[in-house]
């Protein structure tokens, strides 16, 4: 009986590693996605395993690029407490900010049923979407150009987001 509860221990480790507290990039890499709005991953992804004074968070970025150069899109997954992005989003969606400018609108969107922070920058014409999942983990999706909210909200339907949540 005791062989057999440490052989499903031993198991859970292995599949479910966010039990063990394990965040590793190299997980997310097949859940991204192979094609974004029409625009193909530019080179290979980008990751990091980070162990800071015990504190540990772990990123994974893939750039995108349309056909005719004239659109890119970043695709960042960030895990951990720690992780400065993390901090940062919680900071912003536990006020539950809304703030529009001449120059930049930041609001609360949902998407696919996630309380979600959108940045545009007007002016430059970029924006970003951070997309919580669970245990401090998100997804930060980064558009230039991008002059309307709904671009952004419109192409992260395309994330496989629960892929993310169960691949770290």
């Amino acid at each position: 009986m005791i062989k057999k509860m440490f052989a499903i221990a031993v198991l859970c480790l292995f599949l479910f590693p966010a039990v063990a507290g394990a965040f590793d990039y190299k997980a997310w890499m097949p859940s991204l996605p192979k094609t974004l709005g029409g625009m193909t991953p530019t080179g290979d992804p980008d990751g990091m395993n980070m162990d800071m004074g015990g504190q540990k968070w772990s990123t994974l970025n893939q750039e995108y690029t349309s056909r005719d150069g004239k659109r890119t899109a970043q695709l960042s997954i960030v895990a951990g407490q720690m992780a400065p992005q993390v901090q940062g989003f919680q900071s912003m969606a536990g006020m539950n900010m809304n703030m529009e400018t001449g120059d930049i609108i930041m609001k609360t969107v949902n998407v696919s049923g996630k309380k979600c922070m959108l940045n545009l920058d007007k002016k430059g014409k970029t924006g970003t979407l951070m997309i919580p999942l669970k245990n401090h983990m998100l997804i930060g999706l980064t558009l230039n150009p991008a002059t309307r909210a709904s671009e952004l909200t419109s192409l992260a339907q395309q994330i496989p987001l629960s892929r993310f949540e169960y691949n770290r």
